[in-house]
């Protein structure tokens, strides 16, 4: 017996150390094969800091702990944090885990949940994280595992601190749950049990298509409920749902014996006073709400009966009724008076067209002023019929004497007379006569500031005009913060957009003198929170349900680093984009002529696809404002000049309104007008190697430059320019990420090369060489460029000047003996034109003396006749006679001088035509 006592003993002792001593030498195995086993089975990415295990801990019952736990998105959800836990616990009895048919597990924790359920735009849900299984090779299912029913009893479970997120950007809902405490405790090994149910949280917010609805609302509900675990019935005893003062009591059943889940609810108010019913507005409940002075009578009550499956949801029906209520502050001089209120929703979760909303009476009196409401709403479904009325005055004015506002300036009137009655069908048909519509709505003199929104808002007047066919739009006077807006038109469909989100199309004209975007692109964390973090965002939302046409007139655009100044066209608002047609603006010290889209039909990639006619373009304002264009060309400064432009810009946009680099497309010719570049570190490179600061500064004039952007690169069509005495050919491209791939030529004057460098006399021949091409690749980047020469260009550039050299020698030579011989041909030209001009000219004086010698004989021959007459009769025919005599020698002289100057040019001319011959030779 002592030996079998001793063998007991120590086999007990080595199990218990097995058992304390196995986790921690297979921890790391276990760990590794966990995480692998996790993201193996699931999309996401699971992680965990640590993994204690346990035997000892809670002996016979064994404890596993998961710590700093958390589960990351992939692909459409990447980076988002689904779920993380600072510990997820379980302890569970040893004996049933290796009986693996009814598991015991006796607690399960969760300590700090951070949980973001989301739901995408395009209705992808981030919580889908199981693999799909491969159908085509289904795995063999053993005889061990088919017939395996393994059943899990758990008695406690519990959430410690938890915050939850709940967010669907398909249908703009979000809510917020701070400091969630959660504890379920109960026999699950029973058929039957009693489960008690504690929940609390410290703070619930929620947020409809960014209308704040619950404000750090308190939620808490306690409940013991009957459960037929066998039967999967489940039934309320003792409970009570509270959310900020308003009690709750629920009675009845859910049961779900397969996948239906059968609701037989019904519910109603513990507290009677309408105190309750008023801490359900945030304003009223977060501001000293136990000083609120009130009377009246509240009735809630309401049901859930039917069955909830893939096709149908249960019927629900809710009765609100409110009697002589008022409210009033101790410590504010006026009080809202008369409050009485009958509220009635149906919602058929079968067919929804019979679901029905009926608000029989709605009145108050808001510091004397009377405001009455009635609506009836029915067949939402297949033709809504809406049955309306609103008459009667706030006076924002009186807010402040009524409710404390901390922190936010109210004013404004806002008078109201409007009936609506009819089926939607008869306005979407255009049968105008048979819905009825008539009446106004006023507001004037508005304000509102808050601390979240501190440039607050102002409408100074508007008023809105009801008729059945159209809204009449008569003016809209408004600033908010230091932008000024003013519009007037027309809308149609309006009704139907206010009661079924249909599409409401309008006729506007728009005018203001500034508008200041630089205002609404703050932080939104108020509005927006999607987790404990917050982020800023820029991009706005055009409303997919608004279909305008806008006549735009503008003074001043402010957007970042721009402004711009008289911006006039006409913009489409419609399905989530905004076109522009030529929409002409001034700015950068230029103009631009607009066309095209701006498009956030998929908030998760807006886009803009763009026609731009630019043009005198200030180039450091330009590289100054657009970020795309400063990553391009860091240190605006340095570039100087104007440039006009025509090209089309296609990209994304970042959720900072950027383009996304790697989706830009564009194509496009740059004109440069007076263009100068400073500090150009790639001609740097060159001015050290040409030892001339001048390369470092270019003026290239007057440029025209092709390009295109794809596949995030700036593709340039060769582009040649001359910086006197400087010739340079680049071509090339160039990285958004300030990537280069350069191919350049220089080609410059040795004489412009400066005295320190020393490339020419490491050059044969280098003293001769009058001019040098520098050839080589530009890569790295912009901030740091690499310049790689072509040696081979350089030796070229040696070999032309050697040949340059021999050439001008042959040729030195040979104009030598040209010039000598051309000396020759001259003397022998000379010679032959004198002796040439010498016989012409002896020909002239002969032809000259001869004819000199008729003149004289004619003229003597005429004076004797004349001389030799005695009587008047014979004098006068002696007369005739010498004159003839005189012209007849006259003639023949002339003609005698005529036929020497023809012998003397004949002369020249052959004397001419033999020279042109020797000087041809």
């Amino acid at each position: 017996m002592k030996k079998f006592l001793k063998i007991f003993f120590i086999v007990i002792a080595v199990l218990f150390l097995i058992l304390l001593v196995a986790p921690f030498l297979f921890k790391g195995k276990i760990i590794e094969f966990a995480k692998k086993q996790l993201n193996d089975m699931l999309t996401v990415q699971v992680d965990f800091a640590d993994l204690k295990l346990s035997f000892i801990r809670n002996f016979p019952n064994a404890y596993v702990a998961l710590e700093d736990l958390t589960v990351i998105g992939t692909g459409e959800f990447a980076n988002d944090t689904l779920l993380s836990l600072k510990k997820f616990s379980v302890t569970v009895d040893i004996k049933s885990v290796i009986g693996m048919e009814n598991i015991n597990v006796k607690s399960v924790l969760l300590d700090q949940a951070r949980v973001h359920a989301r739901i995408a735009e395009s209705g992808h849900v981030n919580w889908d994280v199981m693999k799909p299984s491969d159908e085509t090779t289904p795995e063999p299912e053993s005889e061990s595992s088919s017939d395996l029913n393994m059943k899990v009893a758990l008695k406690h479970f519990e959430i410690r601190d938890a915050y939850i997120v709940y967010q669907d950007d398909s249908s703009k809902m979000l809510a917020t749950v701070k400091g969630l405490d959660f504890l379920l405790k109960g026999d699950m090994s029973l058929d039957y049990a009693d489960l008690q149910i504690n929940m609390n949280t410290a703070a619930v917010d929620f947020w409809m298509d960014g209308i704040r609805m619950l404000n750090s609302a308190v939620v808490k509900f306690d409940s013991e409920i009957g459960a037929d675990l066998k039967n999967m019935g489940f039934t309320f005893k003792d409970n009570e749902f509270r959310l900020n003062e308003i009690i709750l009591k629920f009675a009845g059943s859910v049961l779900m014996p397969t996948d239906d889940i059968v609701t037989d609810i019904t519910f109603a108010t513990e507290k009677t006073e309408f105190k309750s019913l008023l801490s359900l507005i945030p304003a009223i409940y977060m501001t000293d709400f136990a000083s609120v002075q009130t009377s009246g009578n509240l009735v809630l009550d309401g049901y859930v009966k039917g069955t909830y499956n893939d096709k149908q949801m249960p019927n629900a029906g809710i009765n609100l009724k409110v009697g002589q209520a008022m409210f009033k502050y101790p410590s504010l001089p006026k009080s809202v008076d008369k409050i009485n209120a009958a509220v009635r929703l149906f919602y058929d979760g079968v067919v929804f067209d019979n679901t029905t909303v009926d608000v029989d009476q709605f009145h108050f009196e808001m510091a004397g002023n009377p405001f009455d409401m009635e609506l009836h709403v029915k067949t939402p479904d297949s033709d809504m019929q809406v049955a309306a009325k609103f008459a009667g005055r706030i006076d924002f004015n009186s807010i402040q004497d009524i409710v404390p506002l901390e922190g936010t300036q109210l004013k404004g009137v806002l008078d109201c007379d409007l009936a609506l009655a009819g089926r939607m069908s008869t306005l979407e048909k255009e049968q105008y006569e048979d819905f009825q519509a008539e009446g106004m709505l006023k507001l004037s003199g508005f304000e509102y500031i808050d601390k979240d929104f501190p440039q607050g808002v102002k409408i100074n007047s508007t008023q809105l005009n009801f008729t059945p066919k159209k809204v009449d739009l008569v003016n809209f006077d408004a600033l908010i913060g230091s932008t000024d807006i003013a519009m007037n038109g027309s809308l149609e469909n309006f009704i139907p957009y206010v009661f079924k989100d249909a599409t409401v199309r309008g006729n506007l004209a728009l005018k203001s003198k500034m508008i200041n975007l630089n205002e609404f692109m703050g932080d939104s964390a108020e509005e927006t929170p999607v987790a404990e973090d917050t982020t800023s965002l820029s991009i706005i939302e055009v409303p997919k349900n608004i279909d305008f046409k806008m006549n735009a007139n503008v003074g001043t655009i402010l957007y970042d680093k721009l402004t711009i100044n008289n911006t006039v066209g006409v913009l489409y608002v419609k399905d989530g984009k905004v076109r522009m047609d030529n929409l002409s603006m001034d700015m950068l010290e230029g103009k631009m002529v607009l066309n095209g889209e701006y498009n956030t039909q998929d908030m998760t990639k807006p886009s803009i696809d763009f026609n731009m006619n630019v043009s005198q373009f200030d180039i450091t304002s330009t590289l100054s404002s657009f970020s795309m264009m400063e990553s391009m060309f860091p240190e605006p400064q340095n570039y100087v000049g104007k440039v006009s432009a025509k090209l089309t810009l296609n990209s994304l946009l970042d959720q900072q309104m950027s383009p996304v680099l790697n989706s830009i497309e564009s194509k496009g010719t740059l004109n440069t007008h007076n263009i100068e570049i400073r500090n150009s570190k790639i001609f740097g490179k060159i001015a050290d190697v040409l030892k001339n600061e001048k390369y470092r500064t270019l003026k290239p004039g007057d440029l025209t430059i092709h390009f295109e952007i794809k596949e995030g690169r700036v593709m340039f069509e060769p582009i040649n320019f001359d910086v006197p005495p400087v010739k340079v050919a680049l071509s090339g491209d160039q990285g958004l990420d300030q990537t280069l791939n350069y191919a350049v030529k220089v080609t410059t004057p040795t004489s412009s090369i400066g005295a320190g460098a020393d490339l020419l006399s490491r050059l044969p021949g280098g003293s001769t060489i009058k001019e040098l091409s520098l050839a080589g690749k530009v890569t790295g980047t912009i901030s740091d460029p690499k310049i790689q020469l072509d040696m081979t260009n350089i030796a070229g550039t040696v070999i032309d000047a050697a040949k340059q050299q021999v050439t001008e020698a042959v040729t030195q030579k040979i104009e030598e003996t040209k010039a000598q011989v051309r000396e020759e041909v001259a003397k022998q030209v000379d010679n032959l034109m004198a002796e040439a001009q010498k016989q012409a000219q002896n020909v002239r004086d002969g032809a000259k003396s001869a004819a000199d010698k008729l003149r004289s004989e004619a003229n003597s021959a005429a004076d004797k006749l004349e001389g030799e007459a005695k009587n008047a009769i014979q004098k006068q025919a002696a007369k005739i006679a010498a004159d003839k005599l005189r012209k007849e020698g006259e003639a023949n002289a002339k003609k005698l001088e005529q036929e020497g100057e023809k012998q003397a040019q004949s002369i020249i001319d052959t004397a001419t035509q033999k020279a042109e011959e020797i000087k041809s030779k």
